[in-house]
C-alpha cells in the first residue's frame, strides 16, 4: 500500500541518538518509508516516468508521526485476567487468580485472546512486542494472522509445556515470518525446577540463544531463592549457565549490587 502523509510534524532520530521535529511529509511505498521532506525535493524518490499512485492520502493536520512504540514484556493473552484482583500480593495473585484460571484455558481460547490484546496495543500505538505464554502454538498464530510484530519467549515452568516444546518452538517459530522470532525463556525460577533450567542452558548453548525470565520481582522472591539456594535468582540462574549467550530479567526491582554487576556483563556478551 503507497500511503502520503502531509502537513505532519515528524520525530526524527539524529545520528548521534538525539531527537529533532521536522515539518513536511512522509511517504510509505510498499512495507518502507521511502521519503521525508517538505515535499518539493523528491528527486531520490520518484524519476520523471515513475509515478506513485496513491492508495492514501492522509492531512495529519500538524499532528506528531512517530516510531511506534515498543513493549518490551507482555503476557497477550492474559486479557481475561484484568480486574480479577488488584489488591493481592504477587504470589497470592498468581496462585489464587491466575493459575487456576490459566488451567481452564484451551488453545483456541488463546488465539482469540491474543487477538484482543494486539488489538488494544494498536489502539495505544504499540506496533511490536516481547510476548511470554503458554500454549504458543496457538498464540502464535494469532500474531501470523495480524501481522503484529513480535518476539516470543517460553513460560516454561514446572506446570506447563516442556523443554521438547521449548526447543520446537524454537526451531519453528524463528522460520515462520519475517515479523516473528524466538528465544528460549521460563517462566520464574519459583516455578521452574533445577533439572527444567539446565535443560533451557543446553537450548540455549546448542543455538546460542540469549535467555530471558522474571526476575527479582518481588523481596519474598528473592528471599525465597537464597532459602533454597544461598544466592539471590539472578545469581542462582547465572550459575545454571543459563546466560552464555546473553538475555537478562523482567522487572528486576529487587537486585542486589552482585546482580547488577552480572546483568551489566550479560548485555555486554
Amino acid at each position: 500500500m503507497n500511503i502520503r502523509f502531509y502537513h505532519a510534524k515528524i520525530l526524527l532520530t539524529k545520528a548521534d541518538h538525539t531527537f529533532e521535529v521536522a515539518e513536511g511529509e512522509l511517504w510509505v511505498r510498499g512495507d518502507h518509508i521511502c521519503y521525508i521532506g517538505d515535499g518539493t525535493d523528491t528527486s531520490d524518490v520518484c524519476k520523471e516516468d515513475d509515478i506513485i499512485i496513491w492508495d492514501r492520502e492522509i492531512d495529519a493536520k500538524g499532528n506528531l508521526l512517530m516510531p511506534g512504540f515498543k513493549n518490551a514484556h507482555t503476557h497477550t493473552p492474559m486479557t481475561f485476567l484484568r480486574s480479577f484482583a488488584d489488591d493481592l500480593p504477587l504470589q497470592e495473585w498468581l496462585q489464587q487468580k491466575v493459575f487456576p484460571n490459566e488451567a481452564r484455558l484451551k488453545g483456541e481460547d488463546t488465539y482469540w485472546l491474543a487477538i484482543l490484546g494486539i488489538m488494544e496495543y494498536l489502539t495505544s500505538g504499540i506496533t511490536s512486542n516481547f510476548d511470554m505464554y503458554i500454549m504458543q502454538d496457538y498464540h502464535i498464530n494469532a500474531y501470523v494472522d495480524t501481522g503484529f510484530r513480535t518476539v516470543f519467549t517460553s513460560g516454561l515452568n514446572n506446570f506447563t509445556d516442556s523443554l521438547e516444546v521449548l526447543e520446537e518452538n524454537y526451531l519453528r517459530i524463528n522460520k515462520l515470518s519475517d515479523l516473528t522470532s524466538y528465544v528460549p525463556g521460563f517462566h520464574a525460577e519459583y516455578t521452574t525446577s533445577r533439572p527444567l533450567l539446565e535443560g533451557v542452558a543446553k537450548i540455549a548453548d546448542k543455538y546460542h540463544a540469549p535467555v530471558w525470565t522474571h526476575n527479582s520481582e518481588t523481596e519474598r522472591e528473592v528471599a525465597e531463592c537464597k532459602a533454597r539456594w544461598g544466592m539471590t535468582p539472578m545469581q542462582f540462574t547465572e550459575s545454571l549457565g543459563l546466560y552464555e549467550h546473553g538475555g537478562g530479567g523482567y522487572h528486576c526491582v529487587w537486585l542486589e549490587e552482585k546482580d547488577i554487576e552480572i546483568l551489566k556483563n550479560i548485555t555486554c556478551r
